[in-house]
């Protein structure tokens, strides 16, 4: 049968890694997209045009302020006039039907036709019409007077259109018309002929162009640039009556919506996301096992989350006091140093948001974070906190008067917002460092500081270790020394290795003396018994060890370090006692029960222990006899599949022997032998200064 699909809902579905891990990623990015929204959301307001506000109200963004722009653009529009054009054809049609009249009042008149009937035929033949007056004048005319009449009429009229009449102006024009005509030598008679004549002929010449007039009314609108209301500008002071440009701009910040502001709701989900991806697409790419890890992925996410919280609640009192390197001072102490700088920008990003967008802010945030990750990535001792705090605060201070220089700010904003900045800075590493202790113990991980505490001598389980098996104490110290620099020679973590050196032989102190090191002026207890017993009281150290460092809460790097420091290898020396006693005897008796170490760190306290003791039993340990045996037992480990499952390189390894010899060299280097008589000198000198004290 067909297995039956998971649904969404059943708990099979949710048992799955992928559905876990999506759920968390979900979680954790809508409780920073909600705690966006909740601290970039304006306080509402009921509020309606004539009614006095009850607080005083300043714009918490900047925002264009469109009543203020409306009203200035139409001032601008209606500043500029109307269009007009002449048009050439109104006068050169008016100045032919003027010829064209005075033609026809001449050749009427010479006819034979009665009064009655030459009137007639003008009213049908003249262009315009004309009242029976002037008809009667312009038959009346002579040749000469037509001539002068026509002449003084035409330049008039080309002088009235040469001025340009609209419509609207025809009637003044006409008037002007009437008073030139007025002013010509004339008698009264032909200069009322002349003023029915041109009130019959003029007409408008400047012709309306729409198009021109759009255009230019346009381009005056566009030169208004938009009116802003800066971040902080008053909006309406308690008691005052709103009109309609308060409203407006109540409207657009989003003051007066009473249910979910969707644009800033949405707009707010996607600056998230934005925020988000740089450091998900580094943990996708180049972190996988980080990516894959609900608890890493949770505890990124409450990093992230209190970052935001603190950020908010800091800049109240200045953006500049934002400690937004504290959340990469907690990435790069408990995840990470390059998850730390990636992150830095995700978290400048959302720091810049809760501050009001401002590019200041993100600017000297992004900075702070960025030499934060940088200040606590190789932390060897206490001081470095301080190191640390001093840095980022240098940091911001200096990009905090790079970019007041910019935007020319004045000297007192300048020095106030570097204190401001500096200040930040110092509060971050406080904030970062005091907080690590209550994050690294719930999720299991060791910080460097809680490694610095560990590499303490007065631990109690070191402190049991010296007092109780002093020859495994002594060995450890030798083992953290070289493992400490074998781990820094190939970029491990040489402070996870010597801690993890100073414990690894920790199940020792179940049966101390039944180790070579701890056999002062004692017979060999295994000597008594049987090379089976032997060897599994010599590998139950590896569990015993395991549940002391789980007895003194010990971290699980450490523990991991303790149980794979031995991986599976092979208890030699009773394994080959035993098979000259028996020849069937089963290899996998006689070996460590693993696992093999997983970790750089553990691989190379694994073979700095086995180095350190391999050295010790060399009767000459001259330089060349160390560089061989090192680099013998090193090759014995590769071989015997001890390093299979741990991530280091034979080029690492080579760097590891190196260092091993150099450190071993130095504790077994060759010592002078005195002769007989500087001996006894030296003991009489020494006999003589007791005596005299």
């Amino acid at each position: 049968t067909r297995p039956k699909r998971a649904h969404f809902f059943s708990r099979r579905f949710w048992r799955r890694p992928v559905a876990r891990r999506a759920l968390l990623l979900s979680l954790v990015y809508l409780a920073l997209s909600l705690l966006l929204f909740v601290c970039i959301l304006p306080e509402s307001i009921q509020l309606e045009v004539g009614q006095a506000s009850p607080r005083y109200i300043g714009a918490p963004r900047t925002v264009e302020d469109r009543f203020t722009t409306t009203e200035a653009r139409e001032l601008a529009k209606q500043s500029v006039k109307d269009i007009f054009e002449q048009d050439p054809n109104v006068a050169l049609t008016t100045s032919t039907q003027l010829s064209e009249i005075f033609a026809q009042f001449l050749t009427v008149a010479s006819s034979e036709e009665s009064p009655d009937d030459k009137l007639a035929l003008l009213q049908e033949s003249l262009p315009v019409q004309l009242p029976e007056s002037a008809l009667k004048t312009g038959l009346n005319l002579s040749v000469d007077e037509s001539n002068q009449l026509s002449g003084a009429l035409g330049t008039i009229m080309e002088q009235a259109y040469a001025r340009g009449i609209k419509a609207e102006a025809l009637i003044t024009a006409e008037e002007q018309v009437h008073r030139e005509i007025g002013n010509l030598v004339v008698s009264n008679n032909h200069k009322a002929f002349l003023r029915q004549l041109s009130s019959a002929l003029l007409r408008p010449n400047m012709l309306y162009n729409a198009a021109a007039t759009e255009r230019l009314r346009q381009e005056a609108v566009g030169r208004v640039l938009p009116i802003m209301v800066q971040k902080g500008q008053k909006i309406i002071g308690q008691g005052e009556i709103a009109g309609e440009r308060e409203i407006m701009l109540l409207a657009d910040l989003g003051l007066l919506t009473p249910g979910i502001n969707w644009p800033l709701a949405i707009g707010t989900l996607v600056y998230t996301l934005v925020a988000l991806l740089p450091l998900a697409l580094y943990l996708i790419l180049y972190k996988r096992k980080s990516w894959e890890n609900p608890q890493q992925v949770l505890l990124l996410g409450i990093i992230l989350l209190l970052t935001g919280v603190l950020c908010k609640a800091f800049s109240v009192i200045s953006g500049l006091l934002m400690p937004v390197a504290t959340g990469t001072i907690l990435m790069a102490v408990l995840v990470g140093s390059r998850v730390a700088i990636v992150g830095s920008i995700s978290m400048a990003l959302m720091a810049g948001a809760l501050a009001g967008f401002d590019v200041t802010y993100m600017g000297v945030g992004l900075v702070g974070a960025a030499v934060g990750a940088f200040s606590v990535s190789r932390m060897n001792q206490r001081f470095d906190l301080v190191r640390a705090g001093a840095l980022v605060a240098a940091a911001t201070s200096l990009s905090a008067i790079a970019l007041g220089l910019l935007h020319g700010v004045g000297w007192t904003t300048l020095l106030a917002n570097a204190v401001w900045a500096a200040a930040g800075g110092v509060l971050a590493a406080i904030i970062g460092f005091g907080i690590v202790p209550f994050v690294e113990k719930p999720f299991g991980i060791a910080s460097t500081v809680k490694m610095l505490e560990l590499s303490n001598p007065n631990h109690p389980l070191l402190k049991r270790l010296l007092v109780e098996a002093p020859g495994t104490y002594n060995h450890s110290i030798i083992v953290a020394n070289l493992a400490e620099a074998a781990a820094e020679a190939v970029g491990a973590d040489g402070l996870l290795a010597r801690v993890g050196s100073y414990f690894h032989d920790v199940g020792k102190l179940k049966r101390p003396y039944f180790f070579i090191e701890n056999q002062f002026m004692m017979g060999n207890p295994h000597d008594k018994y049987p090379p089976s017993l032997s060897s599994l009281v010599i590998t139950a150290h590896i569990k015993d060890g395991v549940e002391l460092a789980r007895e003194y809460k010990l971290p699980q790097v450490v523990t991991d370090i303790v149980q794979q420091h031995h991986g599976n290898t092979l208890v030699g020396y009773f394994y080959h006692k035993a098979k000259e006693a028996d020849d069937a005897v089963d290899e996998s008796d006689y070996r460590y029960p693993g696992p093999t170490p997983r970790s750089k760190e553990a691989a190379i306290v694994m073979l700095a222990d086995c180095v350190e003791a391999a050295v010790r039993s060399l009767a000459q340990p001259t330089p060349n006899r160390i560089d061989s045996m090192v680099r013998k037992i090193v090759k014995d480990r590769l071989n015997d599949g001890q390093l299979d499952e741990c991530d280091i390189t034979l080029k690492e390894l080579d760097s590891v022997s190196t260092a091993f010899v150099h450190i071993l060299s130095g504790i077994f280097h060759k010592r002078i032998e005195y002769p007989d008589k500087l001996v006894e000198a030296e003991r009489v000198k020494t006999t003589d200064d007791t005596d005299a004290k």
